[in-house]
């Protein structure tokens, strides 16, 4: 190979080599920015879910939001409602359940909070296996990111059996003490409702009513900000504006 020959050969290869190796930085640029937008999209989120039935002391949710801040969960990935345990069917439960994603984690301060049902809790169970999320219940963790083991399993059934054990005990007692109730001339069930309780009860419903009878909230927003059912939030605003 003469001079000239080998010179022209380096020269084109040279010419290649660059054109080579901008074709491939460009690539791989965009490889990168596919991989980082798809980890954004992959971030793993923490969430609480607190509730309290509808009788129940607001203090009550109020202990259960610490717990998710003790975990760190953010204020706008807490979901809270007032209603019954026993259901399945529960709004502010199943707008957390359509958002959460693989690798989440949902805290809970006590399984009694997630639900007072065992067929609810093991179909609970099913959907987190599904999509591979985690549920923290007070000191008991449940991760099912990765296979549960037989033992895992058997103390999940033994933990919800307590639970709704434990829930028809409490029926029994209320039922018991109602007719004790009125074998003595007593009449059972909760006291009446006033304008003083629910401020006592709900402090945030003297605020949010003022709002809402000026016109610049409406009843569903009146009932997310303080936290409350709609069926509660029917029962608050006739006792209050039958006290006007």
């Amino acid at each position: 190979m003469c001079q000239e020959t080998f010179v022209k050969w380096v020269q084109d290869f040279d010419v290649y080599l660059v054109c080579f190796l901008a074709d491939f930085s460009v690539k791989m640029f965009h490889l990168l920015k596919l991989g980082f937008l798809g980890l954004r999209g992959m971030r793993i989120m923490d969430y609480l879910y607190a509730r309290c039935s509808t009788n129940e002391e607001r203090q009550n949710l109020l202990r259960q939001i610490k717990f998710g801040e003790a975990h760190g969960v953010k204020p706008e990935n807490m979901f809270k409602e007032y209603i019954s345990g026993s259901k399945d069917k529960r709004p502010e439960l199943d707008r957390l359940l359509s958002v959460v994603k693989e690798g989440d984690t949902i805290y809970c301060s006590s399984i009694d909070r997630l639900t007072r049902s065992l067929k609810h809790f093991m179909s609970l169970i099913e959907f987190a296996k599904e999509k591979k999320i985690k549920f923290v219940l007070g000191d008991f963790e449940v991760d099912c990111r990765g296979e549960l083991s037989a033992l895992m399993q058997g103390q999940l059934l033994m933990l919800s059996m307590v639970s709704e054990i434990m829930r028809l005990m409490i029926v029994e007692s209320v039922k018991d003490g109602l007719i004790a109730a009125r074998s003595e001339g007593r009449v059972g069930g909760q006291p009446k409702l006033t304008k003083e309780r629910i401020y006592n009860k709900n402090p945030d419903v003297a605020k949010y009513y003022i709002e809402y009878i000026e016109n610049r909230i409406n009843f569903t927003e009146f009932c997310r900000l303080c936290v409350i059912s709609r069926n509660t939030g029917y029962r608050y605003l006739k006792v209050l504006q039958d006290n006007k």
